[in-house]
C-alpha cells in the first residue's frame, strides 16, 4: 500500500506523473492529430507545421535552419539586411545541429522535443511540489492546479471581444499553454521550478548546508544559467526575491547569513556573463537592438491578469492573506515576494511587461494549494470535497479547451494554398541563403524555414523597420509605387511571388517587367534579372 506521506519521491509517484504528464501532452497534439484525419490539409490546403503563435513558429524553424546550416549563432531571415548575428535563442540553432546529425527534418524535431519539453516540465512541478510538502494528495494538488489551471478569459473573450486575457495570450504564464506553443517555454518554467524548490529547501529554517555538489548547489547554478539561455527575463523576479528575503533576514538578525548570500551567489553568479553579454547585443549590434526595440510585449491591465489568473486565484487568496499576514520563513515568504516583484516588474515602465510574468502559475499554484489544504478543506464537508472538486477543475481548462479548438479551424497562416508549398519547394531548391524573396506578409513568414531565404517583410519583430517594410510590401503589390524597380533594387529582391494572398493585394504592373520562371497551380514566381 502507497504511503500518504514520503520525504522522497516514490516510483509510483512518478508512475502517476508519467501517466498524467502523458495525457497532458498528448491532449497538446489532439489539434495536430485532427490536421492529419479530417482531411483538413487536403487537396486544397497545405499544412505548414505549427498552429498555435504559428509567427514565432515560423521563426523558431528558421533559426533550427541556421543550425542546419552549421551556425550557432542566430540572425533574422525575416528582414533583407545582412547582419551579424547574436547567441540568442540558442535552443533552436542546437536542435538544427541535431536535425541535422540525425538526419530529421526540422519540424519533426521541432514537435519532437516539444514532448520531451513538456515532459520535463511535468516532472519539474512535481518536484517542486515534493521539496515542499510531504503529503501525497498535497503534492498532487499542487501538480494538478499548476499544470492545467487558467483562468476565465473563455467567459469574458466571447462577452467583451477582447482577446488579450492572459490565458489567452501570455503561454509562458501557463505550463499547459506553454506545451502548446514552442520548446523554450517548458523548459523555462521546468528551470523556474526547480531553482524554486532548491532555494525553498535551502533557504528553510534550520537548515545549515552550505551550496555543494550534492544538496542542490551545483544543480541550481546549472539551472541558472540554462535559463539564461532559454528566457533570461525569468530570473529578475525570481533573483530579486531572493536578495531581498536574504536582506530581511539581515536586517531582521543584524547580521548577514553567509549561507544563505552563498546560495544566493551560487545560483545568480552563472547567469551574469549571459546578462552582460545580452546587454552589450543590444547595445552594439544594430540589428539586435532594432529587434528588441519593436519586441514590444505590454502587459495586460491588472482586472484582465485577476480574470486570467481566474478560479485559480480565488482559491489561492485565503494562502496569500495568510502569507502577507504571518510573512513566515517556511517557503511562504519567498515564493510571496516571487509573486510580487513578478506583479511589480510587470507594470513598470518597460517593452518587455509580459515576459516577467513568466511562470506565475507556480506561485499561485503555491498558495491555492496552501489554501486547499488549511483553509478550504476545513470549512468543507468530506462528502463534499471530491464533488466540488469535480465540478470546479473543468472551470480552470476551459481556456485551454478554448484554445485546442481554436487550433482545430482551417484559417490562412497555419495553412497555405497547396500551390504555395509547391513553390516554397521549388524556390528551396534553386535560391542560396542570402537570397531574398518578395511575397504577401503570410506567405513571407514560412519562407525562410521552409526555403531557407530572406524575405522583404515577414515579421513584425524580426523584419527591421517592420512597419516600413509592410507598407513598402504592399504598396508594390497594390500598383502604387511610380517606379517598380525601387523596391527590388534595394532589398536586392532575386525572386517574387504572385498567387491567391498576393492579388487580395493588388495587380502590380510591375509583374511586367519581370521574367516568369515558373508556376506551381496558381502561384507564379518572377526572377528579377
Amino acid at each position: 500500500m502507497q504511503s500518504r506521506e514520503s520525504i522522497h519521491i516514490t516510483p509510483a509517484e512518478w508512475r502517476w506523473v508519467v501517466v498524467f504528464g502523458g495525457a497532458l501532452v498528448a491532449l497538446a497534439f489532439v489539434p495536430f492529430l485532427w490536421v492529419a484525419v479530417s482531411g483538413a490539409a487536403g487537396t486544397q490546403w497545405q499544412f505548414m507545421g505549427i498552429l498555435n503563435n504559428y509567427r514565432d513558429g515560423a521563426t523558431y524553424l528558421s533559426k533550427m535552419g541556421l543550425g542546419m546550416e552549421g551556425s550557432w549563432l542566430v540572425y533574422f531571415r525575416h528582414t533583407p539586411e545582412t547582419h551579424s548575428g547574436a547567441l540568442i535563442q540558442v535552443i533552436y540553432p542546437a536542435l538544427g545541429q541535431l536535425a541535422r546529425l540525425v538526419n530529421l527534418q526540422p519540424i519533426a524535431l521541432f514537435h519532437a522535443a516539444r514532448v520531451v519539453a513538456s515532459f520535463v516540465m511535468y516532472m519539474a512541478l512535481y518536484q517542486f511540489g515534493a521539496s515542499v510538502w510531504v503529503r501525497l494528495r498535497t503534492r498532487r494538488l499542487f501538480f494538478v492546479i499548476a499544470a492545467i489551471g487558467s483562468g476565465l478569459g473563455w467567459l469574458f473573450y466571447p462577452l467583451t471581444g477582447d482577446p488579450n486575457f492572459p490565458d489567452l495570450t501570455i503561454p509562458e504564464m501557463f505550463p499547459f499553454y506553454s506545451s502548446l506553443v514552442n520548446v523554450h517555454f517548458p523548459l523555462a518554467l521546468a528551470c523556474l521550478a526547480l531553482v524554486a524548490s532548491v532555494v525553498i529547501v535551502a533557504f528553510r529554517p534550520g537548515e545549515t548546508e552550505d551550496p555543494t555538489v550534492n544538496n542542490g548547489g551545483l544543480l541550481a547554478g546549472v539551472l541558472s544559467f540554462a535559463l539564461a539561455l532559454l528566457y533570461p527575463q525569468a530570473l529578475l523576479p525570481i533573483g530579486l526575491a531572493m536578495v531581498i528575503v536574504v536582506g530581511m533576514a539581515w536586517v531582521r538578525h543584524r547580521q548577514l547569513n553567509v549561507r544563505e548570500l552563498r546560495w544566493l551567489l551560487v545560483i545568480l553568479l552563472p547567469a551574469v556573463p549571459m546578462a552582460a553579454y545580452y546587454w552589450a547585443v543590444v547595445t552594439y549590434n544594430p540589428a539586435m537592438s532594432e529587434w528588441a526595440r519593436q519586441n514590444v510585449t505590454p502587459a495586460p491591465s491588472p482586472l484582465l491578469l485577476v480574470l486570467g489568473l481566474g478560479v485559480p486565484l480565488l482559491i489561492a487568496l485565503p494562502g496569500i492573506y495568510r502569507a502577507i499576514r504571518r510573512f513566515e520563513p517556511d517557503g511562504d515568504q519567498f515564493i510571496l515576494v516571487w509573486l510580487v516583484m513578478m506583479l511589480v516588474l510587470i507594470y513598470l515602465p518597460t517593452t518587455i511587461q509580459r515576459r516577467f510574468a513568466v511562470g506565475m502559475m507556480i506561485p499561485i499554484a503555491y498558495f491555492a494549494t496552501r489554501s486547499l489544504e488549511d483553509f478550504w478543506f476545513r470549512r468543507i464537508n468530506r462528502r463534499w470535497r471530491y464533488r466540488l472538486a469535480a465540478a470546479v477543475a473543468p472551470v480552470m481548462t476551459l481556456s485551454f479547451a478554448l484554445l485546442l479548438l481554436i487550433n482545430m479551424r482551417v484559417t490562412t497562416g497555419p495553412f497555405l494554398d497547396r500551390d504555395y508549398a509547391g513553390a516554397l519547394r521549388w524556390l528551396h531548391d534553386r535560391v542560396h541563403a542570402g537570397d531574398v524573396i518578395l511575397a504577401s506578409e503570410t506567405v513571407s513568414i514560412w519562407v525562410p524555414g521552409w526555403a531557407g531565404a530572406r524575405v522583404v517583410y515577414g515579421h513584425p519583430y524580426e523584419t527591421l523597420d517592420a512597419a516600413a517594410k509592410q507598407q513598402a510590401v504592399e504598396t508594390w503589390y497594390s500598383g502604387g509605387q511610380a517606379d517598380c524597380r525601387t523596391l527590388i533594387d534595394q532589398y536586392h529582391v532575386r525572386y517574387v511571388l504572385y498567387g491567391p494572398l498576393e492579388q487580395e493585394l493588388g495587380r502590380p504592373t510591375c509583374l511586367d517587367d519581370l521574367r516568369l520562371v515558373a508556376r506551381s497551380g496558381d502561384v507564379m514566381i518572377y526572377a528579377t534579372e
